[in-house]
């Protein structure tokens, strides 16, 4: 099997056309330089240099390995940067990440010294994407406790029925679960646990509500709302501007407590010197309302 060290030895001969000047570029002795040289030809069972006078020059056969050998050396490097890169990779659905996270995430950098690469969508992509390992760090609205993953909650997100400020139920500070089931309910984004929460919360009358999905978003369904075309049951902090404008009017579901639980989720093998970890500890601040 190729060995990295001998291909960035070889890389080097070559770019310092010399034995000599190579060991003194990677303060080697020349005798090790040789014995790397010599190990790859035995590898490859073909001749890789040409030495003569101080110099040496690539065989037809060494001319050929020599953009594949400066690929892995090269490789190599990027591997060794990304793994040590102490920016944070952060994936968090839709919501969260948009109405709920943006000032933790701005404190965290600014205590923890630590950049974060943010990636928004759905929840069941932000799980696929922690699978995969293409996030160190995942902020959902729900977590089926699969193993393999420590999970935290955060936040607990009271929901809140919306209407337009024309609705009939405009001047009202909250509506019963028969006036929710006389309106048709605007949903968003797919997966939120809305749903879940729902049935859980009023049983076997959730099959009765009327629930128009398809806007793909929440600021699809704020819109469609606005406009007069239902109510919708959304998290309080996604409409707060809206509410305080007058463009929305947030109401309560009488005899109901709705909440989302926020959950943080990191995996379960993470060293505690690992930048998700830094956040995943600062979220015990983001639980009491402190600064972090």
């Amino acid at each position: 099997m190729l060995n990295l060290i001998h291909a960035r030895s070889f890389v080097t001969v070559i770019a310092t056309r010399g034995v000599r000047a190579a060991a003194r570029e990677l303060d080697l002795a020349p005798s090790t330089i040789v014995d790397h040289i010599r190990q790859l030809e035995e590898v490859l069972a073909a001749p890789l240099l040409v030495r003569q006078r101080g110099s040496a020059t690539p065989t037809d056969q060494g001319a050929r390995f020599l953009p594949l050998a400066r690929a892995l050396v090269e490789t190599a490097g990027r591997v060794r940067s990304l793994i040590h890169l102490p920016a944070l990779r952060l994936a968090a659905s839709s919501n969260v990440g948009t109405y709920l996270l943006q000032p933790h995430i701005a404190a965290f950098r600014q205590s923890a010294g630590i950049p974060v690469e943010q990636w928004l969508g759905s929840n069941s992509d932000v799980v696929a994407r922690l699978e995969r390992g293409e996030a160190d760090v995942a902020a959902m609205e729900w977590w089926d406790e699969r193993p393999g993953f420590t999970a935290r909650t955060w936040r607990r997100e009271p929901l809140v029925v919306i209407v337009g400020s024309g609705h009939r139920w405009a001047r009202r500070g909250s509506v019963s679960v028969t006036d929710l089931q006389t309106e048709p309910l605007l949903g968003g984004e797919s997966g939120t646990g809305t749903g879940y929460l729902l049935r859980r919360q009023l049983g076997s009358i959730a099959k009765s509500l009327t629930i128009i999905d398809g806007f793909g978003s929440t600021e699809a369904v704020k819109r469609a709302v606005r406009a007069g075309c239902g109510a919708s049951i959304v998290m309080e902090a996604s409409v707060a501007d809206e509410v305080a404008t007058e463009q929305l009017v947030a109401l309560r579901i009488e005899g109901v407590e709705l909440d989302k639980e926020i959950k943080l989720i990191v995996p379960a093998t993470l060293p505690p010197t690992a930048p998700a970890m830094a956040m995943f500890d600062a979220a015990r601040s983001w639980e009491r309302g402190l600064p972090i």
